[in-house]
């Protein structure tokens, strides 16, 4: 449903919630695997705090993936020379290889969200996405993902660090399997055909996770 009166019970619910946010907040998403959903994942985030949150918002790509080279050229036509890599669709801010001078950046730019996609765990960057207000674990459910997933679990858990396990790919009994096996919650993340589509359900799950 996409009436006026329940966007604007949704914005203004999300809004009230935006308020209690800290000044920037630092969400990182990072894949058990490759090709797990983690860039779009990102773009429908972000495409949410700005559209419904009203929140000024930026995503950083902190991987070497070439995903945001590509996102550009789709959506725009051709790469051009914004500030530090980045260019701008639907009002949200994309910074293409990214890191911590981009982090800074953004700091001074005073940006309310910051989404990083730091790829797959395996490229090196789980230090940076543990030091993350938020952290969103990709897993890959696919059967031939799971034993990454189930590995990169495993050592995280005898870390006992704060992240949150999201599922984009996959069968739902292997979701419910996988979360008695591990003892966690995988939340299932709306399927969403466009990233850049922002629809109820996906407002209703982002509302609750963020």
């Amino acid at each position: 449903m996409r009436t006026s009166h329940r966007k604007h019970f949704i914005r203004t619910k999300a809004s009230r919630k935006g308020a209690a946010f800290a000044e920037q907040r630092l969400i990182g998403l990072i894949g058990a695997g490759p090709a797990v959903g983690v860039t779009h994942t990102a773009v429908t985030m972000a495409g949410y705090l700005t559209g419904i949150c009203r929140r000024r918002c930026a995503v950083l790509e902190w991987n070497d993936h070439g995903a945001f080279e590509r996102l550009e050229e789709s959506c725009l036509g051709k790469k051009n020379s914004g500030c530090c890599g980045s260019f701008r669709i639907l009002d949200v801010d994309y910074y293409r290889n990214a890191g911590t001078e981009t982090l800074v950046l953004c700091k001074k730019l005073g940006y309310q969200e910051v989404i990083v996609d730091y790829g797959a765990a395996a490229g090196g960057n789980q230090e940076e996405f543990f030091r993350c207000d938020r952290q969103f674990l990709l897993a890959g459910l696919s059967e031939w993902q799971t034993r990454v997933f189930l590995d990169t679990v495993g050592a995280w858990k005898r870390a006992g660090t704060g992240w949150e396990t999201l599922a984009v790919f996959g069968s739902e009994e292997t979701r419910k399997n996988m979360e008695k096996e591990l003892g966690l919650s995988i939340r299932r993340v709306p399927v969403s055909v466009d990233a850049f589509t922002v629809t109820e359900t996906v407002m209703e799950f982002y509302q609750q996770i963020l």
